[in-house]
This record gives C-alpha cells, structure tokens and sequence, in this order.
C-alpha cells in the first residue's frame, strides 16, 4: 500500500509539471488562456479517486492542449477559405464535428461571410456508392490494411451478405481461411486472386446501386451540386475519402469536379491527384519529424462526435413534390459518446468566450499557428504522463471503416510485449527472422507510459522505430 501511495503522489507530481507546462504554452496567446479559464468543470466530489482523476484529466488536458489546437486549426481553415474566396465549409462527419462547432461559433460572433455546414459521411457511406461504377477498382479500397483484416471483413466492407460472401470464399479458394487474419503480403496475395472472379463485381454492383441513387440524393440534398464555391474540411490522413465523394459527384455531373480539401494533417494523398487541391495544416507529406510525435489515431478518437458512423442514407419523408433524405448510422452510437458529449459542453464554453474576446482580423502567420499547436501536441502526444496516457488511453478506438473490432486506443502492453517492441526486435519479427507475434497499439506512446516503467527508454525505441519508417517511405517516393 505504502508503494502505491508513492507512485500516485509521484505520478501527481509529474502531471502537475505537465499541467503547467500547457498553461505556460497558453499564455503566449492569452485568449486561449481566458478562454480556458472561463470553462466550468464538473464537480469531483462523491466520486473514487481515480474516477475523480481520470474524469479531471480528460477535462483539464482537453481545455489546455485538444482545444487550443482545434481553435488554431479552425483559425488556419476559416483565414485559408475566406483567402481563397469559398463561400462554404463542409465539416465532415465525424472527425470534423467538433471543429464544426467551433467554426460556426467563430463565424457567427465575427460575422463572416462563410456557410458553415456539417455533412454526413464516412469512407464507407461514400465507398458504397463509389462502388456502383468502380469495377475492379473497388478493390484499391476494399483490400487494405487495418487491424485484424480477414477475408470475411473484406466482403463485409463490399455490403455482400453472408451467403455471397461465402460463394465467392468457395471460388478463391478461402473457406478453410474464411475468419483468418491476414498479413499485408496474404492482402496483396488475394486482391490479386479476386480481381479475376467475376461473380464478385456482379454482387458488388447490385448493392451498390442503391447506394448510389442515394447517396446522390442526399448530396444534391446538402447543396454539393450547386454552382457555389466550397471546400470539405475533415482531419485528413490521406485524403482518400475527398477522392471517392469527387468520383461519385463526377459521374452524376458526367463531367469534372474540382474539390477542395483542408485538413489538419496529410500523411500521403491520393496517387495522381493534385497537390494544390489538399491543403494541410499540422504536417505534410514531407513534415517528417512532426509526424514521430503525433498520434493520427489518438486525434480521432478524442475529436470525434457523440453520433454513430454513417453508414448510408435513406429517404426519410415525403412531402409534396419534395424528398427528403437522412443519414443512417450503425444500430450504436460512438463508443466514447458520454465523453464526447461532455466535450461538446466544455467546447462551446470556450468558443463563446474566445470568439467574443477576438475578431481574427491580423492573424498570425500559419507557421506561429503550428508552433504553438506542437508545442502542445509533442508532450501530449509523443511523451504523454502515465496519467494522461491512462485517462485518454481507455478510450476506445477502431481503425476499420465498419468499427468492427474496438480496443482501447492506448493497448495494454506488459513487460515482455515492450521487449518485443524495441526497435530491431520489432524489425525482425516483422521481417520473420525472429519468432514472435507483435500486439500492435493506436497510440504505442500512450502504451509505453502506461506501463510507467523505464518508460522514457521505450519512448527513445519507438521513435527510432517511426523514424526509420517515415524515412523509408520517403525514400521509396
């Protein structure tokens, strides 16, 4: 007992340096800091101690590094639009929702001449529609990697049923290997062996159809067909989601669509698409050493809305001469939704006093903008305390477009998986040349501090590990 009480007054101690190095960042632009004190927190009392904490963690880390960034993302994307001379933001669904609300809060406190609009989508909704006239092309989408990628998910991801799904595993070759896991390798392997059976694309297409018809509907609905000037804001990645919505909209229109993209941050974009048409904020393709201490899954998984994922759209109602459609979301609601709620809260309490307190006019240069988002986001992130790393770790997150398997975003790693996580050992279980089975992590930052342990060596091993990846990929461009 006595050595636990160390450790919770130790780890105390650590995150209330952290804490104050956040409102030490905050107070070179002091409206965030006005802004973050006006937010009233929940009361603690009556709760267990470490629900007390985690809840307090979440909140204090959220007012002090997720929503100054967010406000600064939101800042780039409104100062980026109004230069560009777009009349209207679509905020994507659901990774945009919480910057949705900020930037209606921004725009209507200053009165900018912007149309602040949420659409919902998701890469699946889009992909199914896409689906209708992609041919063997869907396959680009339908085969790639994630967590835990079997044969039975890939068909899954093509809206086959069960009885079609288990037609085509008998013409590949894959019943024995129906619910198997599959490496990246085995992937390539059977994208090769599907593009040759026929019978798929028919299946395929026969769903996708009404997907289509109604998925158009809803974005002729939401005002993507009219003669306007917009963009699509979202937090990016790799911007493939932009790509499939201007394939749909072209081949309804029969003619070229030039969509616009913001995002926070771009990994990679879409093979032959043009650069000028996916702008972004945090890092690049090229920004190597923002992305070693930057956690894309960790971002969505605190960013996101309480809503279920889009799966579809359907027609809702009726009236007259007018149809109306709606989005349809899976049978439950974002895992996180209660925290995401209360997020929601504290947020528009600091929009409202930010957006009172600034009119935007004299900006700061998008490089001032970064730095002070990184300044945040490196300690968070990439070097987070045992404390946040549990309190945000818990949170659950999954990387599939279907949300089929969730896990904890920070996964609990023991002794013996951080061993196996260091840099060569991960190198050659990769390769095959040493024998064992590698547990992969959301945010392995937030898993290396939630072992506490030595954790500032695996923090060094993992960012080797990352480095050495990025630079091999760009190399390879």
């Amino acid at each position: 007992m006595k050595r636990l009480e160390e450790d919770y007054l130790d780890n105390r101690e650590q995150y209330r340096k952290r804490l104050n190095y956040y409102r030490a960042v905050l107070q070179r632009n002091p409206l965030h800091m006005r802004a973050a004190d006006s937010v009233k927190l929940l009361p603690t009392a009556g709760t267990d101690r470490d629900g007390m904490r985690t809840r307090r963690v979440r909140e204090e880390v959220f007012l002090y590094v997720w929503l100054p960034v967010l406000t600064e993302y939101v800042e780039w994307v409104l100062e980026e639009a109004v230069n560009n001379g777009e009349k209207r933001l679509y905020f994507l669904a659901r990774d945009g929702y919480m910057m949705y609300l900020m930037a209606k809060k921004l725009v209507d406190a200053r009165g900018i001449d912007l149309d602040i609009r949420y659409l919902k989508i998701s890469r699946f909704s889009i992909r199914s529609a896409e689906y209708y006239f992609a041919g063997k092309a869907a396959l680009d989408t339908l085969c790639v990697g994630g967590v835990d990628i079997s044969f039975k998910k890939i068909m899954k991801r093509a809206n086959l049923t069960e009885e079609e799904a288990l037609h085509i595993a008998r013409l590949a070759g894959y019943m024995d290997d129906y619910t198997t896991v599959l490496s990246y390798r085995q992937l390539c392997t059977l994208k090769k062996e599907l593009s040759g059976i026929r019978q798929l694309f028919v299946y395929i297409k026969k769903h996708a159809k009404n997907c289509y018809n109604t998925t158009v509907s809803y974005l002729r609905q939401e005002g993507l067909f009219e003669d306007t000037s917009y963009a699509l804001v979202d937090s990016g990645w790799v911007g493939t989601l932009q790509l499939s919505l201007q394939r749909v909209l072209e081949h309804e229109k029969a003619g070229k669509v030039r969509l616009q993209g913001y995002y926070f941050g771009l990994y990679a974009r879409p093979e032959g698409t043009d650069a000028s048409q996916y702008r972004a904020f945090y890092f690049g393709e090229r920004d190597i050493l923002r992305k070693i201490c930057f956690s894309n899954c960790l971002f969505e998984t605190v960013l996101s809305a309480p809503e279920g994922m889009t799966q579809g759209y359907r027609l809702q109602k009726q009236e007259l001469q007018e149809s109306v459609y709606e989005a349809v979301e899976n049978d439950s609601r974002n895992p996180n939704a209660d925290v995401m709620e209360h997020f929601a809260k504290l947020l528009m309490q600091y929009a409202s006093c930010y957006g009172e307190t600034s009119d935007g006019k004299g900006a700061a240069p998008h490089k001032k903008h970064v730095s002070f988002a990184e300044s945040l986001l490196k300690s968070m992130m990439g070097n987070p305390t045992q404390w946040e790393a549990e309190a945000f770790g818990e949170l659950l997150f999954c990387d599939d477009v279907l949300e089929l398997q969730l896990q904890p975003v920070a996964a609990w790693w023991d002794e013996e998986e951080l061993h196996k996580q260091r840099f060569f050992n991960k190198i050659l279980i990769k390769l095959n040349l040493k024998s064992g089975i590698l547990h992969e992590s959301a945010w392995a930052e937030g898993s290396i501090a939630r072992f506490g342990t030595k954790s500032g060596n695996h923090m060094r091993q993992e960012r080797l590990y990352k480095s050495f990846m990025y630079l091999r990929k760009a190399a390879y461009k």
